[in-house]
């Protein structure tokens, strides 16, 4: 198994995916990204600035590990570089912490992030997709690509969640609730109905913003 890879992003996520390729073993070949943070995770690593620095590395000999993160309504770079990536034949990794629990019926596509202290159970989670430490996805569940489940969300059976969706710090997502493509809900949010695409659920108001701007 080849388990030479390329990190994307040199952040505060990317501190978290480096020690946990470092702690698998994985040799980290550079780091690509306009600027590095000062951190021990990251030290002495090869850096590179531009996004197309990237072609100085065989698609047959590395694989591509996307560590920039992802805030509300800010996918637009995470997912950017790994379309562009994709169009040029490289493969991402797909990882899961060792203190995950990932049932062997979960179905993790492409360049999925699975981080300490997550549970998932037979669900399917789609490329690209960050499962942040102690998220819980039961049993049932469909998760688009590009999407963010943060630190402590829980997503009960039977949700269906679409693509580039953030789920925030805390947040419950309720059985059989469905969730469309670029909405978001707020850290410490319960959702106990389905919310519509593009639009925002608040916890403190449980009410989705479109609504809100509609006088409903």
């Amino acid at each position: 198994m080849n388990k030479s890879v390329v990190v994307l992003g040199a952040g505060g996520h990317a501190r978290v995916i480096v020690g946990l390729l470092r702690e698998q073993g994985y040799s980290v070949e550079a780091l690509i990204a306009p600027t590095l943070a000062e951190c021990p995770e990251l030290a002495g690593l090869r850096h590179y600035v531009n996004d197309s620095d990237i072609e100085l590395f065989s698609s047959h000999s590395i694989k591509i590990v996307n560590a920039v993160g992802s805030l509300p309504r800010q996918f637009n770079l995470r997912k950017k570089l790994f379309i562009e990536a994709r169009e040029k034949d490289y493969s991402f990794e797909t990882l899961v912490d060792s203190s995950a629990i990932v049932s062997q019926f979960a179905n993790l596509q492409m360049g999925v992030q699975v981080l300490p202290g997550a549970i998932l159970n037979g669900c399917t989670i789609g490329e690209n997709t960050i499962i942040n430490s102690g998220a819980i996805v039961e049993h049932d569940v469909s998760i688009g690509s590009h999407c963010h489940i943060a630190p402590g969300a829980i997503i009960c059976g039977d949700v269906q969640v679409g693509n580039d969706v953030h789920i925030g710090a805390g947040a419950t997502l309720i059985q059989g609730v469905k969730v469309g493509h670029g909405a978001i809900v707020g850290a410490g949010a319960i959702l106990t109905q389905d919310l519509d695409a593009n639009d925002t659920l608040y916890p403190a108001r449980s009410v989705a913003q479109s609504a809100l701007k509609e006088g409903r």
